[in-house]
């Protein structure tokens, strides 16, 4: 059926997730497993869309310029000389080779790279752009944080990508762990507020983590058997966190006697519940999204609400009646039966849709 295999999610509903040099690396290298599998999955979501910036990408020619020139001279040589590489890695000295007698090689290898960061994965990084605006913010979080100037430029970065365009909600995902748990600190929230921006959701690849405490290791091979049920939860979780003014429950089973076209669903803990709304419903399995094509007029909490809003300070099962126009747009129809028993399935995520039918 049309509506739950071509369905098209409104940005509202789509996770922005912003990647650190570090995870571009791994990428192209194929470094972990898990890495990998994680991000075939957020690829192919029709829920997330993968970001990085120009200033990361600038890091990551910098980063793999040095890498292949280091294993080109590891690889002409028997016995090379790692502690003079290291010594002089910002020089691309080596007494094994020569940067220029390699330098058309690590050209080409590098740019085919930055081609597979685009087509291959999906990762969008030529919107976020480096504006002068930029520079007071990093500069403050650079002082008044132990945040690096790079890691500073780049986290600002992710939330500023240009003059106009301020994100109201970013994840961020890097393995620099020091970099993480700096980003806990409170001056760099009210740092940002100071230039109306929102600080990122900040996780480190090594932790990633659910509301229910379970955790996961991308770089540790031995996680990646619970990715198929962590990544899409915590893939919900974000969602619903993104959008947190407008979620009202999880749909539940309803009883026995209910009629058929009714929907219920458990509203969540003092979230107010008004008349003639919109919802949107996305699949417990981020299947499908279901658009109400009429607005709700009426609700249903063991008797018919008479006074709205409606609020309870624990968790109350709430219904309606799902119905949508017939192609003349007069008399109400029942939906297509397949349509009706997904969204009917327990666990599914209902939101006010404040976009109506536009």
């Amino acid at each position: 059926m049309d509506a739950l295999n071509n369905f098209t999610v409104r940005e509202r509903f789509r996770v922005k997730l912003y990647l650190d040099t570090n995870i571009l690396v791994y990428l192209v290298d194929d470094s972990y497993s898990g890495v990998t599998k994680a991000f075939e999955y957020l690829k192919q979501s029709k829920f997330a869309d993968l970001l990085s910036s120009r200033y990361v990408i600038f890091e990551f020619v910098e980063v793999r310029k040095r890498e292949h020139f280091f294993r080109k001279v590891l690889s002409s040589s028997q016995k090379p000389n790692v502690s003079s590489l290291l010594k002089y890695k910002d020089d691309y000295k080596s007494q094994d080779i020569e940067y220029i007698s390699v330098k058309d090689d690590i050209n080409t290898v590098v740019f085919q790279e930055l081609e597979s960061i685009t087509n291959d994965w999906g990762i969008i990084y030529h919107r976020n752009i480096l504006h002068d605006d930029l520079l007071a913010p990093t500069f403050s979080i650079t002082l008044k944080t132990r945040i690096s100037r790079h890691d500073a430029l780049m986290m600002v970065s992710s939330v500023w990508s240009a003059v106009d365009s301020r994100e109201s909600f970013m994840y961020l995902l890097s393995n620099d762990e020091t970099f993480v748990q700096n980003c806990s600190e409170a001056d760099v929230e009210s740092i940002l507020s100071e230039y109306n921006l929102k600080k990122p959701f900040v996780e480190s690849l090594r932790k990633l983590k659910l509301a229910n405490g379970t955790t996961v290791n991308l770089t540790i091979a031995l996680d990646d058997d619970k990715l198929a049920t962590f990544l899409p939860t915590k893939l919900k979780e974000l969602i619903i966190l993104k959008n947190q003014d407008y979620y009202l429950g999880n749909t539940i089973k309803c009883g026995v006697n209910f009629p058929n076209d009714v929907i219920c669903f458990g509203l969540v803990e003092d979230k107010v519940l008004n008349q003639n709304i919109y919802l949107t419903i996305i699949g417990k399995d981020l299947d499908f999204v279901y658009n109400t094509k009429i607005s709700l007029s009426n609700f249903w909490n063991q008797a018919q609400i008479a006074s709205y809003p409606f609020q309870s300070n624990t968790q109350t099962n709430i219904s309606f009646e799902l119905k949508e126009p017939d192609d003349t747009g007069g008399e109400l129809k029942s939906l297509p039966p397949e349509l009706l028993t997904k969204i009917k399935e327990t666990g599914n995520m209902i939101f006010i849709n404040p976009d109506g039918l536009d």
